[in-house]
């Protein structure tokens, strides 16, 4: 039995903040991050500090999050 090749994403790393340019809340966020270990899509951890939000966030790459919303990798 053959394995499907897995897409490799390559985009620079965003926060779904700056990809949707609003908070996604943290449903969102884990559906998103589900798709993404199924994907085999690393994320990585950015610390941030705002009036509003201080902690980390998770970022993934940017062609990732578009396949996401567009319903490609959401699965």
């Amino acid at each position: 039995m053959e394995k499907t090749k897995q897409k490799q994403y390559t985009g620079d790393y965003i926060s779904l903040w700056d990809h949707l340019g609003h908070a996604a809340g943290g449903r969102l966020g884990q559906k998103v991050a589900y798709a993404a270990v199924k994907a085999g899509v690393k994320h990585q951890i950015r610390e941030v500090k705002t009036s509003y939000y201080e902690g980390e966030i998770y970022t993934y790459p940017n062609d990732f999050l578009i396949d996401y919303f567009n319903g490609l990798n959401n699965g």
